[in-house]
């Protein structure tokens, strides 16, 4: 998935900082990592990180009792 490279970018070179979806998405545009098109790129964002995020195989890290702030998972990165 796309914006999952530009997240974990994002995330990686910020890695003390725990990011909701729309921190990451303005890291993005104002670094312009990449073009953000389309009608919801929240939306997109949002559900990419929900779903990376889970089992073993998940890469980014859900901050408890923060609601929708993700971090890299410890050794990922």
């Amino acid at each position: 998935n796309n914006h999952k490279s530009f997240c974990f970018r994002v995330l990686e070179k910020y890695p003390n900082t725990p990011m909701s979806h729309k921190e990451i998405l303005q890291v993005i545009q104002r670094e312009r990592l990449k073009e953000i098109s389309g009608t919801s790129p929240l939306a997109c964002l949002n559900a990419m990180l929900h779903t990376n995020s889970r089992g073993e195989e998940g890469i980014f890290y859900k901050v408890p009792g923060r609601m929708g702030v993700y971090t890299l998972k410890v050794g990922k990165i």
